[in-house]
């Protein structure tokens, strides 16, 4: 250990890049670590003084992997919660429905949309949250409503599914003595029979209690059997609502994905800086392989220098991203990617874990080089030519050639691909020839080398920085290769993205015939009074559970008001009749007149035939309106297709097909574009610490090379000249490659889209995207090269 202590300090120069690399991959681990825990889920705060809650049993999962529970009626809810209510130890049992409203100003909504989906609550239901009246009365009839914020005799404007509404307030709640504020999580509490005739069913039954939790939670599940489960401690975290946890799954997925290339790259750069390390490290080597240490004691020297070096980045790293998570909370909320309130805690374990991967990270990119090291022969001890020896061995060759001939083969097949693959087959294409650029690149500068110095061949300055750059392919190969890269991942996924949605915005406007539709503005849907009063065509959207046998699986539904294609029935026939798209009716193995049980929103039980199979139903399942407005009052419209004159309706707005699908292409560009950037920024980082590094360690080690130049007379001027000189040209090689091979993948990308959407599209290339991480690059090459410089040409 005393000789790799000494040759880390003595030559820290040479592990600077491993050091930063992995001291930025810590922190980046530990800042998402301590995140990510963070973010765990959590019951509402209006469930707070209820310790023991009931809710229906699963039947399954929906197709996001959330449990697919049927609702209670309200029959069924009251008299559950009246058996719940008599066990010992049970000091109420309350139904909890939840339906839709949100308050109007001047005829706009405010609040947040999602929290309002479910902020109706009836008055009985909030014991559960221990709220109570400071002042007025509960309500006890349609119309009238308790909230925090407002004082009795008020009078608000609302909006719900049935449309907007005057309401009077008849008492101002608080919680636990504190008054909650105008918007806060208390909410909207109704009569209780006015609750249950809005929501959609009831999907819980909250319990407060005089006795113990275990035992009163223990007799409700034996009461309630196979019919409801029984959640206490952390599993009321479950109830945590789906359009929270979805923020909190989108905030994850984006520090998973900054978290894995931050480990790749993190591999990279130590990769890369051991193999640049050893290959001028093989005159160390080899006398050390000279005075009688084996291969495997190269290895073990190489594996404690980056043990220790790892370490000692773990330690700075650690603490940096603990210390950075808390400043990183409220960008992440403000984007979208965290609930409202969330606070970022120490977490000692993301602090520990992050640095044990990061140990872990730095040996597994050290492994290749160690390996290679540990074969240099004794006779390299006596090595002075500075040439690189073989900078393309056969390994490098085989990887290179099979990634080339992977991505050519890719693209050559692509035209006959099925339209949905041929995407992702150009992003997979693109890969692979990246790959084969950073692998082939040793053998294509020389050329590039020749061609771009052939106008300076007679000047000094070109002769030098043409020869230095042929005489050191392995030092440009190792500069090139990370731009190369990094400028090739950022021109094909910028470009490919744009270039997607544009085609998405025509595609979307496609789909609608009328040149205008009412959408909502500022809520998660349109009312029933808003699609009642405008002319036009619309789906009315719900959720059914589906029974065949013993088997009952979920499915979306439409309601329809009106079809070209009307296979539900009449329109006053209440009962009506299910039509199911072919997959829908090939999963539950029934076909025209067979009779399907549904289990509606509301929770009812219903029997009804299957009128039609039809390949272009609007939904898996579709009922008649009428239908799905009365077993789902608090259902919301996505948009109405107009064929008539619009007028003002609260909650919506008129727009362009054309704008409208721009602006939902825009929103889902929204997350798409931060997610994209924060990784392009990422892999800008750490492409930047390896060019930073390579030139670093390269004009450290070119000391006789400077005084050979400062001996012939060159000043400190030109020899800054010279190295800033092939800094740029090997940026600049890798830019070219990285854009060539982008710019190919794209070609291919966009005649997929084309395939695939049966129109001419406008190819994106994102200049300004490809010359900012080029530029970047290059500022970073040109400040290692100058930064060791001067000191070695005083040196010499």
């Amino acid at each position: 250990m005393s000789t790799v202590w000494a040759t880390v300090r003595h030559r820290f120069a040479s592990f600077a890049g491993t050091f930063v690399a992995v001291a930025l991959g810590v922190a980046i681990l530990a800042a998402a670590g301590t995140l990510q825990l963070s973010s765990l889920p959590q019951a509402p705060a209006r469930l707070a003084s209820s310790p023991v809650l009931v809710q229906p049993p699963s039947t399954g999962t929906n197709d996001y992997g959330e449990p697919e529970r049927p609702a209670w009626t309200a029959d069924e809810a009251t008299a559950l919660a009246r058996e719940l209510a008599a066990l010992p130890g049970v000091q109420a049992a309350v139904p909890d429905p939840s339906f839709y409203v949100q308050r109007l100003r001047d005829g706009t909504a405010v609040d947040d949309p999602d929290a309002a989906r479910s902020d109706g609550h009836a008055w009985s239901s909030a014991v559960l949250g221990g709220y109570r009246l400071e002042r007025g009365r509960a309500p006890a009839r349609a119309g009238e409503v308790a909230m925090a914020g407002a004082a009795p005799g008020e009078r608000i404007e609302v909006l719900t599914a049935r449309g907007p509404e005057t309401w009077t307030v008849t008492g101002t709640v608080i919680d636990g003595g504190r008054f909650t504020g105008a918007g806060s999580m208390a909410g909207y509490f109704v009569a209780d029979a006015e609750a249950l005739g809005r929501a959609s069913g009831v999907p819980l039954i909250g319990l407060t209690l005089t006795g113990s939790e275990e035992r009163v939670a223990a007799a409700a599940q034996a009461l309630v059997g196979p019919a409801g489960s029984v959640l206490t401690g952390r599993d009321r975290d479950q109830l945590e609502p789906a359009s929270v946890s979805r923020i909190r799954w989108i905030g994850a997925q984006l520090l998973i994905a900054l978290v894995t290339l931050g480990a790749f790259a993190t591999i990279f750069v130590v990769s890369s800086t051991c193999a640049l390390s050893a290959a001028q490290r093989r005159r160390e080597l080899g006398l050390l392989r000279a005075v009688g240490a084996t291969p495997g004691q190269v290895r073990r020297m190489m594996y404690a220098e980056t043990t220790l070096i790892a370490l000692a980045a773990g330690v700075v790293g650690a603490p940096l991203g603990a210390l950075g998570a808390p400043l990183l909370a409220g960008p992440m909320v403000e984007n979208g990617l965290e609930p409202a309130g969330f606070t970022a805690t120490q977490q000692p374990l993301a602090m520990t874990g992050a640095a044990l991967v990061g140990v872990l990270a730095a040996l597994a990119g050290v492994i290749v080089a160690a390996r290679r090291a540990s074969t240099i022969p004794p006779l390299d001890a006596l090595r002075e030519a500075a040439v690189d020896p073989r900078p393309m061995p056969v390994s490098r060759w085989v990887a290179g050639l099979l990634s080339a001939a992977g991505g050519g083969a890719v693209l050559a097949v692509m035209p006959s691909l099925p339209d949905e693959t041929k995407t992702t087959a150009g992003l997979g294409a693109a890969m692979l020839l990246i790959t084969a650029g950073a692998m082939l690149s040793p053998v294509v500068i020389g050329p590039l080398v020749r061609v771009v110095a052939a106008p300076w061949r007679r000047s000094a300055t070109g002769m030098l920085v043409r020869e230095g750059t042929l005489t050191g392919v392995r030092r440009v190969a190792s500069t090139a290769a990370p731009v190369l890269a990094t400028v090739g991942l950022t021109v094909l996924l910028t470009g490919m993205i744009a270039t997607i949605e544009e085609a998405a915005g025509i595609d979307a406007a496609a789909e609608y015939p009328a040149a205008d539709l009412l959408v909502p503005s500022g809520t998660p849907g349109l009312s029933e009074a808003a699609v009642a009063a405008h002319p036009g065509s619309s789906r009315l959207e719900t959720r059914v559970l589906v029974t065949v046998g013993t088997t009952t699986t979920g499915y979306d539904a439409v309601g329809l008001t009106r079809t070209e294609r009307d296979h539900t029935g009449e329109a006053a026939d209440p009962a009506g009749a299910v039509v199911l798209n072919p997959e829908t009716a090939s999963e539950l193995g029934v076909t025209t007149g067979r009779t399907v049980a549904l289990r509606l929103a509301d929770g009812t039980r219903a029997e009804l035939p299957v009128r039609a199979v039809d390949p272009e139903a609007e939904a898996p399942v579709v009922l008649p309106h009428e239908l799905v407005r009365a077993h789902d009052p608090d259902a919301l419209t996505n948009l109405v297709v107009l064929d008539g004159t619009a007028t003002a309706a609260a909650g919506g707005e008129v727009l362009p097909v054309e704008e409208y699908a721009q602006r939902e292409v825009d929103e889902e560009g929204r997350l798409v574009d931060l997610f994209l950037w924060a990784l392009i920024g990422l892999s800008a980082g750490y492409t930047g610490i390896a060019v930073g590094n390579t030139l670093l360690m390269a004009t450290a080690a070119r000391r006789a090379e400077l005084r050979v130049l400062r001996l012939t007379g060159a000043g400190r001027g030109q020899v800054l000249g010279v190295l800033s000189a092939e800094a740029l040209l090997a940026v600049g090689v890798g830019a070219l490659l990285g854009a060539a091979v982008a710019g190919l993948s794209m070609f291919g990308i966009r005649a997929a889209l084309e395939s695939e959407l049966g129109h001419d599209i406008a190819l994106v290339i994102p200049w300004g995207a490809g010359t900012a991480v080029t530029v970047g690059c290059a500022v970073v090459a040109v400040l290692a090269t100058a930064v060791p410089a001067p000191r070695r040409g005083r040196a010499a």
